[in-house]
Formats: structure tokens, C-alpha cells, sequence
């Protein structure tokens, strides 16, 4: 998300420069989204590359971290979820995916201390999800960089150019 979010903020060469300059300057790459955000919460990073919806429950653990979107703008992700073809349970499948979707589901969110923005628009939004209104979103091109084929162009291109370097 933040590769393909600079790619299309800047260009493609820009961005790698940039990633290679910050690179220098990155004690550690995590593969699990959250795991930077409670580094830094922890003292162990400075400063974290998250998604905002994490950062209200380390605030909420008493943690001194906030959460600052980039001025230029900022990519985003739609959750989503799916029904596996030929699944063995079609039926409850079917039944929990609509429940899913429903305002009161949406709203047991908060309880689960997730502060995503419900898909729901009668969900009410809970006080600790971020503001998107406040955040500046690029006009993010899922078509293109949701294929898993430009994924895993950039992710290779990322292995090789900035993370093998020292």
C-alpha cells in the first residue's frame, strides 16, 4: 500500500529514490501490519508507517504515539470479504455475510477496539475512528494496484532495489 501510494503520488523513479533514501533509516520491516505501530508504541521506532485505524487503540492503551497523514496525501484500503467458491457451508456462509454487513454488526466493531470507518453508512461511527473528512486521500487506482500482478511487480522491485541494499 504505502509503494504503490508514493508510486502514484510522485512517479515510479521518484518513489524508488525515495525508498532507497529512507531506507538508511529503517531499523526494521515488518510483514505484519500493525507490529511497526506497537514497535514505536513500545519506544523501539520512532516513527511508524501504519494504518490510521490502529493508532486509536494504542492511544487508548496509554500509549504516547498519533497518527499524522502526509499533506501530499495518502493511499487507502478497502476491507472486503468473500465467499470461497465451492465452499462446503454455502448456506451460514451466505447468512454471516449479510449479518456482516448489517449496522448492528458494523457497530460491534468499537467493542473489538477496530476503528475502521464502517461500510455501513447507518453504522454509527465511533468516536476513535479517524476522521477521514481530515485526511487528504488520493484518487487511489485499485484497478491497477490492486491486481496481484502490479503487487508483485513493485513488491519484487521493492526486494531487489531497497531492501537487499545495506
Amino acid at each position: 500500500m504505502a509503494i504503490a501510494t508514493l508510486v502514484q503520488l510522485s512517479g515510479e523513479e521518484k518513489a524508488f529514490k525515495y525508498l532507497k533514501g529512507l531506507h538508511k533509516n529503517i531499523s526494521q520491516y515488518s510483514r505484519v501490519g500493525v507490529a511497526s505501530l506497537k514497535n514505536t508504541s513500545h519506544g523501539e521506532n520512532t516513527i511508524s508507517i501504519s494504518f490510521m485505524h490502529d493508532v486509536p487503540g494504542e492511544v487508548m492503551e496509554g500509549f504516547p504515539v498519533k497518527g499524522v497523514s502526509p499533506c501530499e496525501g495518502t493511499g487507502y484500503e478497502i476491507g472486503s470479504m468473500s465467499i470461497v467458491k465451492g465452499a462446503l457451508n454455502l448456506t451460514n456462509a451466505k447468512k454471516f455475510y449479510d449479518w456482516a454487513l448489517t449496522r448492528p454488526a458494523q457497530e460491534l466493531a468499537a467493542q473489538a477496539k477496530e476503528y475502521q470507518l464502517p461500510a455501513n453508512i447507518d453504522a454509527r461511527v465511533d468516536q476513535h475512528v479517524p476522521d477521514i473528512s481530515k485526511i487528504r486521500l488520493i484518487k487511489y487506482d485499485f484497478e491497477k494496484y490492486g491486481s496481484a500482478s502490479e503487487r508483485k511487480r513493485l513488491l519484487d522491485k521493492w526486494d531487489k532495489e531497497v531492501f537487499s541494499q545495506p
